[in-house]
């Protein structure tokens, strides 16, 4: 993997050492190794996280996000849950869920609102370069609504929950989980509950461990937050100017409204290299088309900035170890190319 890593990141903690069997049949598809379950403070491309999720979706089962997310614990996460669960109350663990999301991963947001008799936590990946992400959506809002009753110690359930993408033909078990009426085709992905759940003690709140970790996690949110809002401005730049064959630092430069030399240091800054995310970018929007657009592997090739298709070709399967055409095969099933 390249030292930008896709764009964006996330840390999977102990959750891929808890689940390696599960995952590790799609491992090659993606152009990761075992290295991830060892090492549970490896970082991840989210790009990569959100798209293994589908896959198990596709042909494990349609419904694994839902299921493993309602199994989590928070100490699974790190120190990004161990400081949510060392919270004295409710809204303070909600504050702290939403304030060092980035900790734990970039380019995804975390937002509590209140409405009247209502609160609301809202759960969104924003990186312009993930499509497809049902299975992350329905493990995130699962494991937030898990973690309020871990917390409680109590059997709270939600009044309503949202889900950005379409209705799937099967929902019995968002309905068991869950217990209340669900939604989809919405704006995002939320859990509304009673405004009073915001009064609950946390039965594992520890005023110590919560006090030595926030600033620390303060620090590192700071970080990852500056490192994320640069990495979407520029991915989006670079996509934009890949079908026209030719995407240079001063081409992006001028899109941002920047000199190629403020640009550059501002990369480097970061220990970024623009050849790189030029690079992480074309990966995740090739993945993305030959998994579900309908364009031909040339069509495919020229609005990613190759003159000939077999120079995509050997690009895609170094990202991936397979051919796009394979690849194609593997997500469509029977589907003709």
């Amino acid at each position: 993997m390249s030292k930008a890593s896709a764009v964006h990141t996330i840390f999977p903690e102990t959750m891929f050492q808890h689940h390696h069997q599960l995952f590790m049949p799609f491992l090659h598809q993606l152009g990761l190794d075992e290295s991830f379950f060892q090492r549970p403070d490896s970082e991840m491309p989210l790009s990569c996280f959100v798209l293994l999720w589908e896959l198990l979706g596709e042909r494990v089962d349609q419904n694994i996000g839902l299921r493993i997310g309602a199994q989590a614990s928070s100490h699974g996460l790190g120190a990004y849950g161990h400081v949510v669960r060392s919270a004295s109350d409710i809204t303070k663990a909600l504050r702290c869920m939403s304030r060092f999301i980035a900790v734990h991963s970039q380019a995804t947001r975390v937002e509590v609102t209140h409405n009247g008799p209502l609160v609301s936590i809202e759960y969104q990946i924003h990186d312009p370069l993930i499509f497809h992400r049902r299975q992350d959506s329905e493990l995130s809002i699962s494991m937030i609504a898990a973690g309020l009753r871990e917390m409680t110690g109590r059997e709270v359930y939600p009044l309503r929950v949202d889900f950005e993408h379409p209705q799937p033909s099967e929902i019995d078990l968002h309905r068991e989980l869950f217990k209340c009426p669900v939604f989809f085709n919405q704006g995002s992905n939320r859990l509304h509950y009673p405004r009073e759940i915001l009064n609950l003690p946390v039965l594992t709140a520890d005023a110590r461990l919560h006090s030595a970790l926030e600033p620390v996690l303060e620090e590192q949110c700071k970080q990852r937050h500056l490192a994320s809002d640069l990495l979407s401005q520029i991915s989006q730049a670079i996509a934009l100017s890949l079908g026209t064959g030719e995407v240079s630092l001063e081409q992006v430069a001028k899109r941002q409204g920047m000199s190629a030399r403020t640009l550059q240091r501002r990369l480097s800054e970061r220990c970024l290299e623009f050849s790189v995310l030029v690079e992480d970018v074309r990966r995740a929007l090739a993945v993305e088309y030959v998994s579900h657009s309908h364009y031909n592997l040339t069509e495919v090739a020229l609005r990613l900035g190759y003159s000939e298709a077999s120079s995509f070709s050997r690009a895609f399967r170094r990202w991936t170890q397979v051919t796009p055409q394979k690849y194609r095969q593997n997500t469509r099933g029977s589907e003709v190319i």
